[in-house]
């Protein structure tokens, strides 16, 4: 059975940060990659591969859920990632809401990102993502204590895809 489009992991950053779904985690795609990390966030990699380093942070993709120690630990995780040359994969289950927010919350504090383009960096690459309402309040919240402002004039992102992508 040929697999959905959706399953696939994209390239965020030049060879160094990826996300996609849990189905990504995979043995073929970590070492076609090259990948030596991977975050996971709320669900375990379908498969484990020899020689990368595995993180696990619970979240819920639920209202209230917080991404205060989340986004922190994701930035700290990352940057070693990058510092060192290597590759991480970044998945939740289905790389819509959880995931895709905890990268916009890393390009945001460690790119100096505004919410609206980390947004639209990662709904180009991954038109599917659509963080729940709650996850979108805190990635402004979270632009408003690194900039003093907030780039986006909305609550939750579009359900259409094609409005997701226009940015």
């Amino acid at each position: 059975m040929p697999k959905k489009s959706g399953d696939a992991a994209v390239l965020i950053l030049a060879l160094h940060l990826y996300l996609g779904p849990r189905t990504s985690a995979s043995s073929a795609f970590i070492s076609t990659h090259a990948i030596t990390d991977i975050l996971s966030i709320g669900s375990t990699p379908p498969t484990t591969v020899s020689g990368v380093t595995y993180h696990r942070l619970a979240l819920a993709d639920d209202v209230g859920a917080s991404l205060d120690t989340v986004s922190a630990a994701n930035a700290i995780i990352t940057s070693v990632a990058q510092t060192q040359a290597q590759r991480i994969l970044v998945h939740c289950s289905a790389a819509v809401s959880r995931s895709p927010t905890i990268v916009a919350a890393y390009l945001m504090s460690k790119h100096d990102m505004s919410s609206r383009s980390a947004l639209h960096i990662i709904v180009t690459a991954r038109p599917a993502v659509c963080p729940n309402a709650d996850f979108v309040a805190q990635l402004k919240s979270l632009e408003n204590v690194l900039r003093g402002e907030c780039s986006l004039d909305m609550d939750v992102l579009s359900a259409k895809k094609t409005d997701r992508v226009a940015g």
